[in-house]
C-alpha cells in the first residue's frame, strides 16, 4: 500500500494525474478513512477539474478529522477556481484558524480577494504570505502584479528596491523596476536599472529591447547600433529579445516583425493556443461587432476611429466597445464621444481577461476588433483574443503589422501597404479597403484662438520644416539626412515636438556636433489637438520618419493643408505615410531614398511656386480626398465586416478580402 502512495505521490510530480487517479482508484476502497490518502485523492481530482467530486471528499475529510487544516485549505481552492469566492473566503479562513502560519491558506485567501477586487484584503494576507515565505518568488511576483492594478508606483518601487536587496542577483527585479522607472517617464534611472538586469543576465527576456526604447525617448545614440545589431541577431536565433512595437522602431524588415511578434505572442501568453468551442454564428439581421481598446480616449486611436464608430450602420450592426483603460480625463472630449457613438459601452478595465471573454461570448459577439495589437504596455489584453472572445477577430489601426497568432484571423490594410508577395509575412489573412486604410473625418473641432508665429519662437522669415512624430521615431539615420537638407538650405529651421528636456537637449547637441546650430531647432510641447490643428499651418514642409512613419500626425497635417514628405518601406509602419499621400493624390512626394528624400525637401524649400502648388493642392482637394470621406470609409469597412461574417457563417476558412 505505501508503495503505491509513493507511486503516485511521483506521478503527482510528474503532472500525471489520470495516471495517478487509476492507482489511486485501485486502493481508495481499503482507505475510505485514511485522511491523509483522501486528501491527496482529492487534489487528483481537482487537478482533473472532477470538482463536484473533490468537493465531497474534502467535506468527508473534515468529517473524520475536523482539525486537518490541509481539506479546508484545498476544499477552499475548488470553490476559489469554481468562482464560489465566499464559500473559498469560508474555508481559507478556517484553515488558517487551525493553522495561524498556514502559508498556502493566505496566499490563497490574497488571491481570492483579488477576484473580488478587494484590494487592500489582497494586500494583507499577500504580505502575510511573503512574512511566512519570504524567500518564495511567487507571492512576490502577485504582489508586484497587485500593486500595478492598485497604481501604487510609488509602494512598487519601494517594494523593488528592497527585493532587490534581498536578491541582488536575480535580474528580474531590476528589469521590474525598470519597467515602472519608464512608466513614471524616469527614462535615465529605468536604462540604468535594465543594464544591471542585462550584465547579470544578458538574455534576460526583452530587457534588451527595453535599453533601447528608453534611449531613444531621450536621444541617447551613442553606440546605439551596437545594440540594434545584437537585437537583429538575437531575434533571427528566435531569442526574447526586444518587442514588436520596439522592432519596428529600427528596423524595415517584415521577416523581423514577423518573427518578433510570433516570440512575443509565446512569450507573453505560452500554453493558451487552443482551440476553444464557440458558439455558432446565428443568420441574424443585425451583425454584433465588438471594438476592444484601453484608447478609448484623447489618443491618437480615439481621434482616428471616432466618426467611423458614429457613422456605422446601427440598423445593420450592434456596435460595442469594450474599454480597458483607466488614463482619460474626467473632461476627455473623445471618450464622452466614443462611449454616446457604441451602441453599448462597457467599462470592463475591472474585469479580468477571462471575465471579458466570457462577457463578449454572452453578448453574442459576432466580429472582435482589437484596436492596440502590441501596444499599450500595461493596459494591452491581446490575452482576450488569444481566447478567443468571438468567432471573427480582426488586428486593425492600433498595431501597424501583424500580431503573429493563427488566433486573429484578418488584418485591415490597403493595397499601398502590403503587396501580394508580402502576404506571406502576415498570420492574418488581409482585408484590403479602397483608398487608405485609415479612417479620418473632415470636419473637425477646431479652437478660435488666435495664434502667432512669435508664441512658439517660429521665425517668420524662414522655411520651416516640422516633424509632429513622436520622439522614439527619430533615429539617428533619419537625423543625418535632417542635418544634410539643413545644411543645403540655411534659410529653414526644424520645428519639433517634445516636453522630455532630456531628448531636446541630447538632440540639440547632435545637431552642434554636426555644425547645426541648435538655435534652428525649435521645439513645442504637445497640445490639445483642436490647438495643434491650427497652429501646423504655420509649417511649410512635414519630414517625416523612417522606418516608423508618421500616421496620425500626417493624418493631420494632410487635413490642415502642410505638405508631408515620406520615404516608402518595405513594411506596414514604412508605408502608412505613403497610404494617406497616395490617396490624397501627392504621390509626388513618395521617395524611395535617401537621396531622393534630401534632395525633395531642398526643392520645395527653394521653390517658393512649387510649395504653394503642393499646399493649394491639399486645400482645394480636401473636400474631395476620400482620405476624408468618413461616410465611404465606413460604409467600405461595413462591406468588410459583412464578408467575413458571412464567410465564417457558411464554414469557410479566413481568406483574403478585397474591395
Amino acid at each position: 500500500m505505501k508503495n503505491k502512495i509513493n507511486k503516485i505521490l511521483e506521478l503527482i510530480k510528474l503532472n500525471k494525474f489520470n495516471d495517478a487517479k487509476i492507482i489511486g482508484d485501485s486502493i481508495k476502497k481499503d482507505l475510505e478513512k485514511n485522511y491523509e490518502f483522501l486528501n491527496i485523492y482529492g487534489y487528483i481530482l481537482f487537478r482533473l477539474e472532477n470538482n463536484e467530486e473533490a468537493i465531497k471528499l474534502y467535506k468527508k475529510i473534515i468529517k473524520i478529522k475536523p482539525d486537518y487544516a490541509f481539506a479546508f485549505n484545498n476544499l477552499a481552492n475548488v470553490y476559489s477556481k469554481l468562482n464560489k469566492l465566499e464559500d473559498a473566503i469560508k474555508y481559507f479562513n478556517q484553515a488558517l484558524k487551525l493553522k495561524s502560519d498556514y502559508f498556502e491558506a493566505s496566499y490563497g485567501l490574497s488571491d481570492v480577494y483579488f477576484k473580488m477586487q478587494n484590494y487592500d484584503d489582497a494586500l494583507l494576507y499577500i504580505n502575510k504570505s511573503i512574512q511566512l515565505k519570504p524567500s518564495y518568488l511567487p507571492p512576490v511576483k502577485s504582489k508586484l502584479n497587485l500593486l500595478k492594478v492598485m497604481e501604487k508606483k510609488k509602494d512598487i518601487l519601494k517594494f523593488l528596491n528592497d527585493m532587490i536587496i534581498q536578491f541582488p542577483d536575480d535580474a528580474y527585479f531590476y528589469s521590474e523596476k525598470g519597467l515602472v522607472l519608464s512608466d513614471l517617464g524616469k527614462q535615465r534611472e529605468a536604462i540604468n536599472s535594465y543594464k544591471s538586469a542585462y550584465l547579470i543576465e544578458p538574455d534576460y527576456p526583452y530587457i534588451l529591447g527595453n535599453i533601447v526604447f528608453d534611449k531613444l525617448i531621450n536621444c541617447e545614440w551613442d553606440k546605439i547600433e551596437n545594440y540594434y545589431d545584437e537585437i537583429l541577431f538575437k531575434t533571427k536565433n528566435d531569442k526574447e529579445v526586444a518587442d514588436p512595437l520596439t522592432v519596428s522602431y529600427i528596423f524595415d524588415s517584415l521577416e523581423l516583425q514577423k518573427k518578433s511578434a510570433e516570440i512575443w505572442t509565446n512569450f507573453k501568453y505560452p500554453g493558451i493556443h487552443k482551440k476553444n468551442q464557440l458558439p455558432k454564428l446565428k443568420n441574424k439581421k443585425k451583425i454584433n461587432i465588438g471594438y476592444y481598446s484601453a484608447d478609448f480616449r484623447n489618443h491618437p486611436v480615439g481621434h482616428l476611429i471616432s466618426r467611423t464608430i458614429e457613422l456605422h450602420d446601427k440598423s445593420r450592426f450592434n456596435v460595442h466597445g469594450f474599454y480597458f483603460g483607466k488614463k482619460h480625463k474626467k473632461d476627455d472630449p473623445y471618450h464622452s464621444r466614443l462611449k454616446k457613438a457604441f451602441h453599448e459601452y462597457h467599462n470592463v478595465a475591472d474585469k479580468s481577461d477571462e471575465e471579458i471573454v466570457n462577457f463578449s461570448r454572452e453578448l453574442e459577439i459576432d466580429i472582435a476588433i482589437d484596436l492596440m495589437g502590441h501596444t499599450g504596455g500595461f493596459e494591452n489584453r491581446l490575452n482576450i483574443f488569444l481566447n478567443e472572445c468571438a468567432p471573427v477577430q480582426v488586428n486593425y489601426l492600433g498595431y501597424p503589422g501583424t500580431l503573429g497568432t493563427d488566433k486573429i484571423d484578418y488584418i485591415i490594410a490597403d493595397r499601398n501597404l502590403i503587396q501580394e508577395e508580402e502576404k506571406k509575412f502576415y498570420s492574418e489573412k488581409i482585408i484590403y479597403l479602397p483608398n487608405s486604410y485609415q479612417p479620418s473625418e473632415k470636419e473637425r473641432h477646431i479652437s478660435d484662438k488666435k495664434f502667432t508665429k512669435e508664441q512658439f519662437n517660429l521665425p517668420n522669415d524662414k522655411f520651416i520644416f516640422c516633424c509632429f512624430n513622436s520622439n522614439q521615431k527619430i533615429l539617428k539615420i533619419v537625423f543625418n539626412l535632417w542635418v544634410e537638407i539643413l545644411k543645403k538650405t540655411p534659410k529653414s529651421i526644424l520645428w519639433l515636438l517634445s516636453k522630455n528636456e532630456k531628448f531636446i537637449k541630447n538632440l540639440k547637441h547632435e545637431f552642434e556636433k554636426n555644425k547645426i546650430n541648435p538655435e534652428r531647432i525649435i521645439f513645442s510641447e504637445p497640445m490639445p489637438v483642436k490647438e495643434h490643428l491650427v497652429r501646423i499651418n504655420f509649417a511649410d514642409l512635414f519630414l517625416d520618419t523612417f522606418p516608423y512613419n508618421a500616421h496620425t500626425t500626417c493624418n493631420d497635417s494632410i487635413w490642415a493643408g502642410v505638405p508631408v514628405l515620406t520615404k516608402i518601406g518595405k513594411t506596414f509602419h514604412s508605408r502608412v505615410a505613403s497610404s494617406l499621400l497616395k490617396t490624397s493624390g501627392l504621390e509626388e512626394l513618395i521617395t524611395h531614398s535617401d537621396e531622393e528624400y534630401v534632395s525633395k525637401a531642398i526643392q520645395i524649400a527653394n521653390d517658393e511656386q512649387y510649395l504653394k502648388h503642393l499646399k493649394n493642392k491639399l486645400n482645394n482637394f480636401r473636400d474631395l480626398n476620400p482620405l476624408f470621406d468618413s461616410k465611404l470609409y465606413t460604409k467600405n469597412l461595413e462591406q468588410a465586416y459583412e464578408i467575413v461574417f458571412k464567410n465564417h457563417f457558411h464554414k469557410k476558412d479566413p481568406d483574403d478580402v478585397y474591395l
